[in-house]
């Protein structure tokens, strides 16, 4: 018998990237389960149960007064918070709960702050996981390139309108058509409104300044619709610690506003051709883990504002259809009606199990390579 170990090496090696995405998915969970759990500490609020993942319980410890527990599979969590009723929560042993150590009791400000602290917890790990991302060289990956790279060549593609311009790999351009360029994704948006005109690039090359004229390339994109491209791409940008803090401010706060314009397509314009079910977020956190360090922070990162955003809207089995009712609580000075709430949750539920399903139908299918 012949042992290939090239193929044993290989399937080690998706095993154990199948492993580290799982992990990383039930890492972002259970950070986000921790915003709330220390919070309700903060406020000395009791926390009866802690418990990350689904399936055969693996590890149970009590400590204080909280059970926490993990399960097999790292695709759930929560938090049971004493006082605080949330339908699929587990058991909720103390759920009605009154006491002065209940969330219950508690001012509208604290029930706010527990209900943000998952939000604000995987913001915060998103940030970090930037900084570190910044800090050790931006990956070349849709999700942040070009925008942080520098505006200096990297390669150049064979036959691509910049090698038959004369570009060359380490050219720096400052400059298209007089007009200064200070970052590549403005060289990026100049050229793909160019398509088919000569451009004038002022570039540095080993410290010498050069003009260079290059006719800007074609490709349709659909019918009557061209863009310009040169066929080049960009080094990425080296950044000092402090510098990576600040850049990671700033990414942080692009991919945000890039995840909301995406929900308000999905939620108003009823979008969801570029929207992934639970299989393809777990294979992309995969493929991610096999592309290396840099890449999975970053796809870990882009998940946890994902679930941010997601936990903002005000749904009931979300962290923001929560902060909803206590704010109607608070203005109304009476919670809703346990009718009421089990019916907009059920309705709920309901949509999203079809969402989900119609997704994963549709990951499945594109996996087998049927659709």
């Amino acid at each position: 018998m012949t042992v290939n170990y090239a193929q044993m090496i290989g399937l080690a090696h998706n095993f154990l990237a199948l492993g580290a995405g799982l992990l990383g998915i039930g890492f972002l969970i259970g950070f986000h389960e921790l915003g709330h759990f220390l919070f309700c500490k903060l406020f000395k609020i009791r926390t009866p149960s802690f418990s990350i993942g689904m399936g055969p319980r693996l590890f149970s410890k009590t400590i204080g007064d909280t059970e926490f527990s993990l399960s097999l599979l790292p695709v759930g969590g929560y938090v049971e918070i004493a006082g605080s009723a949330e339908m699929g929560q587990g058991e909720q042993k103390e759920a009605h709960a009154t006491d002065e150590g209940s969330f219950a009791r508690r001012p509208f400000w604290q029930k706010f702050s527990v209900m943000f602290g998952g939000i604000l917890f995987n913001i915060i790990f998103a940030y970090m996981a930037l900084v570190a991302i910044f800090y050790l060289g931006v990956p070349q990956s849709p999700l942040l390139y070009p925008r942080y790279a520098s505006a200096t060549i990297a390669t150049i593609k064979l036959e691509s309108p910049a090698q038959k311009g004369g570009l060359e790999a380490g050219d720096v351009i400052t400059a298209i058509d007089q007009h200064s360029i200070t970052s590549p994704e403005q060289i990026t948006k100049i050229i793909r409104e160019r398509p088919g005109q000569t451009v004038l690039l002022d570039v540095v090359r080993t410290k010498e300044n050069k003009k260079i004229s290059v006719t800007v390339g074609s490709q349709e994109i659909r019918p009557g619709t061209a863009i310009g491209f040169l066929g080049i791409d960009f080094s990425p940008k080296v950044y000092t610690l402090s510098e990576a803090f600040v850049q990671a401010g700033d990414a942080t706060w692009y991919l945000m506003k890039e995840i909301g314009g995406a929900f308000k397509r999905i939620f108003f314009k009823g979008e969801i051709s570029n929207v992934g079910g639970p299989l393809a977020v777990i294979a992309q956190t995969v493929k991610g883990a096999q592309m290396g360090l840099k890449m999975f922070l970053l796809l870990l990162a882009f998940i946890s504002l994902n679930l941010a955003l997601l936990n903002l809207l005000p749904l009931p089995i979300m962290d923001g259809g929560q902060i909803a009712y206590y704010g109607i609580e608070a203005i109304t000075g009476r919670p809703l009606s346990e009718k009421v709430r089990e019916y907009i949750h059920y309705v709920t539920w309901i949509f999203l199990i079809l969402l989900v399903g119609i997704l994963s139908i549709r990951d499945i299918g594109g996996f087998l390579g049927l659709l």
